[in-house]
């Protein structure tokens, strides 16, 4: 497959996008994924019609190692052929030439005026598909469980708002985290994969509870832990997610 199909960015971790850890954390690096599409589609000249941004629906995302300070993480990214009005992009991450983890996220067209979804006709773009090579998964449906243990809430604030006037889809990753007991983190377990999907938008002011489902998936090696956010002003669902740790 030709390699102008694929889009590769490089990305320093300076000091002040490490963790407790000293690494890249999963905050950091879904920022990084976010930028590398924005690089692309604008190296690819893909644009949309006024009133029309991108929005994620669904992301997976799966790291053998999390990059150190001052280490350089690159991504290579490609987009899928679309199906229907979704469209997944993969996305390959390295460091010191060797893979480090990948992720696929599903994104769409929403019409900023309505905020409902914009059918596109995608055939000028078919030159960017590529056919190969895909990764071999898909981000998967994560249901809302009702019943689940509140963990915190979170006012919608300035800063997490991003150009489509919602809140910026990285940012219920790092309310996840900041919801965690900090001990946990100090613990030697490792995240080894994140799943998310985006149900509804977030606004400013809005306050969202962050919840923990009880039932954990477990195995000898691997425990998944289910996470959730509603809006409190009427309990809409707005995400569902989960973290692999190993």
């Amino acid at each position: 497959m030709a390699d102008s199909q694929v889009f590769s960015e490089s990305y320093k971790v300076t000091s002040y996008l490490v963790n407790l850890r000293g690494r890249a954390g999963l905050y950091t690096i879904l920022n990084f994924i976010q930028d590398v599409g924005w690089m692309h589609a604008r190296n690819a000249d893909v644009k949309l019609a006024p009133g029309l941004g991108w929005v994620f629906t669904r992301q997976k995302l799966m790291m053998q190692e999390w990059p150190a300070w001052n280490e350089t993480v690159e991504i290579k990214t490609w987009l899928r052929q679309p199906e229907g009005p979704f469209v997944h992009r993969d996305y390959q991450l390295f460091t010191k030439n060797r893979q480090i983890g990948e992720c696929t996220s599903s994104f769409t067209v929403m019409d900023m005026n309505t905020r409902k979804l914009a059918e596109q006709d995608w055939s000028a773009y078919a030159h960017l598909w590529r056919r190969e090579s895909q990764l071999q998964h898909k981000p998967e449906k994560i249901l809302f469980q009702p019943g689940a243990q509140e963990l915190a809430r979170f006012q919608v604030r300035n800063s997490d708002i991003d150009l489509n006037r919602h809140v910026n889809n990285t940012k219920y990753a790092q309310w996840i985290l900041d919801a965690i007991p900090i001990d946990i983190l100090r613990e030697g377990q490792t995240l080894a994969a994140y799943e998310v999907n985006f149900l509804a938008e977030s606004k400013i002011n809005d306050e969202i509870s962050v919840q923990t489902v009880p039932e954990q998936e477990n195995s000898d090696v691997l425990t998944i832990i289910q996470f959730q956010g509603a809006r409190l002003a009427d309990q809409k669902p707005v995400f569902t997610a989960k973290l692999h740790v190993v």
